[in-house]
């Protein structure tokens, strides 16, 4: 600090001083004013400290011989490891110096140009190192900047406290020290480094302990550098939470046609890195304090909707270029798992915040349409092969049937042995039941019971065998119970003649079974030939009858159910 800077910051320091105790301006301001007087002649000055003093002029002139030893004492004492004793010794000979003029020198009232030439002395000695090259340097560096103000101030206080100097060194140290802190702030800092900045800087000025050193002297100044702090910490949180995101889908476009990656760890590796990457940010926020956690909430959910958006146009992009009915069944389950997982994140995120955001509600809807469209490509291939086996096999009668159900189940084998892939693995198991029992019935409506009796014999006998065999196989496969009775529960109907007790079972069916009542047991009462046209309506308002609330009830389907449970 150039020597003209220093002198203007002391002057400015000197204007601060308050009132002594007995209410009058303190000796330094006295000394200012008879230091401007000084310029209407010296003999003036002397005159008067003659009269006061009764001490013949020529002992004045030891003013000058003992500022320049006191001056010399303390630039010693405040570079050195010098005892007190250096300056007790400049202390008597500022009393003798005072006794000699008539002034009292007492708790730093000095002379304004002493305690100018003071001030620059402890200015100088204050020295900080030089700031690190490296960046990794930097907590200690910091740590070397808090031992060694804590060891000189703490050298110090017994030599200055009593010269009422002791103010002006901590003052001097907290100023180079937010010139430094603001020198940091200009670098080129890693997310942890500026956080670890932040952390430091709140134990050092709000720690009991560190109080006596570390002293919030200009609020101000004080609350500024914790807001560039913060600011500095967002700026650089955001663009590395983007380039790690970012990293994320460039390494799905690399590996994407590679099908030899798709392991238990590519299954998971998606969500799994975007929510170890959002949390870890969130949780390193909360060591601060409430208020920078909320900032990075906000800033992680627009981070999320980016990197969601993005995602959801490379998987549909890529499912575009796809021929559906021969798409990887474990790639589809993976998209699934990744919409499910990341929209818990975005909803897990999303609570924590007071005020909302549409965007989060955009981020969970993307996800939902990528989803929904995944699930209705499985689907349509579940569908298809169903549609090829069952057609085969009600018009010859082979064993297309159980192909099907061989391939389903080695489908579901493919999976990862993961828990996201379990869960996923519900859904499609669920979804091929959906597929089978629609088709198979669909199917058998379609065939004339005729046909199937010169072909089959007892038709009633193999369709109870396939119902059993269905069951048997899906209850292997984990499928919801719920799910898994609705083609037996429909079964009852062709194996029922009696029609009381046909009445009965559809009334039953008409109440369990909302949506698929209409479309299955008009046809499937049909079906049985054994029924006039106004025994099968007589039935089914039987039915309705029993279920009137039910007529135009909207039930969920055992699958939405499941799904919306899993993606909770």
């Amino acid at each position: 600090m150039a020597f003209g800077k220093r002198l203007g910051l002391n002057r400015h320091r000197l204007k601060k001083q308050g009132k002594d105790k007995d209410g009058q301006k303190p000796l330094l301001n006295n000394m200012m004013a008879q230091h401007r007087g000084a310029t209407n002649g010296e003999h003036i000055l002397n005159t008067e400290r003659t009269h006061r003093s009764g001490v013949h002029p020529d002992l004045i002139s030891t003013e000058s011989e003992v500022r320049a030893e006191v001056l010399s004492l303390l630039r010693k004492t405040l570079n050195t490891n010098s005892n007190a004793q250096d300056v007790e010794k400049a202390a008597v000979m500022v009393n003798r110096w005072g006794q000699l003029n008539g002034v009292t020198i007492d708790q730093g009232r000095y002379p304004q140009d002493w305690l100018c030439e003071f001030l620059q002395i402890i200015d100088e000695s204050v020295h900080f190192p030089i700031l690190p090259e490296d960046e990794t340097q930097t907590s200690e560096f910091l740590k070397s900047i808090e031992n060694m103000m804590f060891s000189e101030v703490c050298r110090l206080t017994p030599v200055l406290q009593d010269a009422g100097l002791l103010g002006y060194l901590i003052q001097s140290y907290s100023d180079q020290l937010f010139i430094t802190l603001n020198l940091l702030l200009k670098r080129n800092l890693t997310v942890n480094v500026v956080l670890w900045l932040l952390c430091w800087a709140k134990r050092v000025f709000f720690s009991l302990h560190s109080q006596d050193v570390f002293r919030v002297l200009d609020p101000l100044l004080f609350s500024g550098w914790f807001e560039k702090a913060k600011k500095k910490l967002l700026t650089v949180l955001k663009k590395e939470i983007a380039g790690a995101l970012q990293n994320i889908l460039c390494n799905e476009e690399k590996h994407e046609d590679n099908e030899l990656l798709m392991d238990e760890e590519w299954f998971i590796r998606v969500h799994l890195d975007v929510t170890q990457c959002l949390h870890g940010t969130i949780e390193n926020a909360k060591t601060f304090s409430l208020t920078l956690t909320h900032k990075v909430h906000i800033l992680c959910l627009e981070e999320l909707h980016s990197f969601v958006q993005n995602y959801v146009h490379a998987e549909r992009r890529r499912l575009d270029n796809l021929q559906p009915l021969k798409t990887n069944l474990v790639y589809l389950c993976r998209i699934v798992s990744n919409c499910i997982k990341l929209r818990c994140l975005a909803v897990q995120i999303h609570n924590l915040e007071k005020n909302k955001s549409d965007d989060d509600l955009n981020t969970i809807c993307l996800l939902k349409k990528l989803e929904d469209l995944v699930l209705s490509i499985v689907q349509k291939m579940m569908k298809h092969k169903a549609q090829v086996s069952f057609k085969s096999y009600f018009k010859k009668g082979d064993e297309h049937i159980y192909y099907l159900m061989e391939e389903i189940q080695m489908q579901c084998k493919s999976l990862p042995q993961t828990e996201a892939a379990e869960e996923i693995k519900t859904i499609i198991v669920n979804l091929a039941y959906d597929c089978v029992y629609r088709v198979y019935l669909d199917c058998l409506m379609k065939s004339k019971s005729k046909n199937l009796e010169r072909r089959w014999g007892n038709v009633e006998e193999i369709i109870k065998q396939d119902v059993l065999y269905f069951h048997n196989t899906f209850t292997q496969l984990n499928c919801s119970v719920e799910q898994n009775q609705f083609l037996h529960r429909m079964s009852e109907v062709l194996f029922c003649s009696d029609k009381a007790t046909l009445e009965l079972t559809c009334a039953t069916l008409f109440k369990d079974f909302p949506e698929e009542r209409e479309h299955y047991l008009p046809g499937l009462l049909r079906w049985k030939r054994t029924l006039s046209k106004q025994q099968v309506k007589e039935i089914l308002d039987m039915g309705r009858l029993e279920c009137p609330n039910s007529a135009h009830a909207k039930r969920s389907h055992p699958l939405i159910s499941i799904c919306c449970c899993l993606r909770c």
